[in-house]
């Protein structure tokens, strides 16, 4: 009987391409000899250039890295015309600094970071600047996603994986509402995960796995997670189809995946509502030009159809000063002002009379938000679909 190897690896011959993944913890040259096969018999009759593919490579110890450098100057002693280029990823600390060196190592080989700025807002979005926005809103949003997430799939003693976890604020409060036996917490952005993890540490929350990761390219095994939950990300991701085939991947057969996504150009108050209105218009505009979509959560339905999923759920949370603390929701838009006004426009490259007038429309909001009269609202919707069980 075959002992399983903890990494695959496998050769793609239209990409001209050697996929490695998962962990790579050779004692010797035999224990690589798999992989090292596999390489120089692909790259053998290639031209041009040929890819090696570690994006979902969790691990490789020193005896690995020193047999694919022996692996690949054989390839280049064979081949000393062929191009090669290895993908990694910035998600594992050391890999950037030792395949530079590989690079200088072996001619004609370069080593891409492809997830230095995988998606066209990443700069505006994992930004420590963003952490008091994001806690003002799942300070509101969890008062109504608690009582939605039995009907969508949530229960105690699940695996679940928390995806784009930003700070973390969701993982944790699943954890305390729902004891799932289980939870695991990614997201690319580094100060969001410091952030979380010292919440964790300083509430006494050890049940939680917080890892640095690419939510198109996870580094979790196939068919894992009981239920799987993406909040208010996959708007900001240009091609939003990659991610929910992640979520797929890793989504147990039978389990769930769970979303949530704004409507930002139907946020509305009352007074001043043709001001209001427009800003948020223009405000989904702006984020449409970093290739983001703030309107995406209608269009969750046709997503999860699209990707495979079953017994799709729908609702929405119409957040309102009539459902919320006004003074909560008055701070969440002043968090947006600060936020879309400051990063976020001058990313976009926004004159300084436009962000006058939005600035006026997020007053405006606030002030519809907090007065006796007034009525503000907030869109958010959220929909669930099943992975069903002929899924492998």
């Amino acid at each position: 009987m075959h002992k399983k190897l903890p990494y695959t690896v496998r050769f793609n011959e239209s990409n001209q391409e050697v996929v490695l993944s998962g962990a790579v913890r050779p004692r010797d040259a035999d224990d690589f000899k798999v992989i090292a096969r596999c390489v120089e018999e692909a790259a053998a009759n290639l031209s041009g250039t040929f890819y090696l593919n570690l994006k979902r490579l969790r691990h490789l110890n020193h005896t690995g890295f020193v047999e694919l450098a022996r692996c690949l100057l054989r390839v280049r002693a064979r081949q000393p015309t062929l191009a090669i280029k290895v993908i990694i990823t910035s998600v594992i600390p050391w890999s950037e600094a030792r395949f530079q060196f590989l690079t200088e190592l072996v001619g004609d080989v370069t080593a891409e970071v492809y997830d230095k700025d995988f998606y066209p807002g990443q700069a505006v979005i994992e930004n420590d600047q963003l952490i008091p926005c994001l806690r003002t809103q799942t300070n509101i949003l969890w008062a109504h996603e608690r009582k939605l997430l039995p009907r969508h799939g949530m229960r105690p003693g699940l695996k679940v994986a928390d995806i784009c976890c930003g700070i973390g604020d969701f993982a944790t409060l699943v954890d305390k509402e729902f004891a799932p036996a289980q939870i695991v917490a990614v997201d690319h952005s580094q100060p969001f995960l410091e952030y979380a993890r010292g919440v964790a540490q300083e509430f006494g929350l050890a049940d939680i796995d917080y890892q640095r990761g690419d939510a198109s390219n996870l580094l979790l095994d196939d068919n894992s997670f009981d239920f799987v939950s993406c909040r208010l990300a996959l708007q900001i991701f240009d091609r939003p189809e990659h991610i929910l085939q992640e979520l797929h991947r890793i989504t147990k057969p039978g389990g769930r995946v769970y979303l949530t996504n704004e409507f930002m150009s139907h946020i509305y108050g009352y007074p001043r509502d043709a001001n209001i209105g427009w800003t948020y218009r223009h405000a989904s505009e702006i984020f449409a030009v970093l290739g983001m979509d703030l309107d995406f959560g209608p269009k969750m339905r046709a997503y999860l159809t699209d990707g495979g999923f079953t017994d799709i759920k729908i609702d929405l949370i119409e957040v309102s000063n009539a459902n919320t603390d006004p003074e909560d929701f008055r701070r969440v838009v002043a968090s947006w002002s600060d936020y879309i006004l400051g990063e976020v426009a001058s990313a976009a490259g926004q004159d300084e009379q436009t962000k006058q007038r939005m600035r006026q429309g997020f007053q405006d909001h606030m002030y519809a938000i907090t007065h006796r009269r007034g009525y503000a609202s907030w869109p958010v919707c959220v929909a669930s679909g099943r992975k069903p069980e002929s899924s492998g």
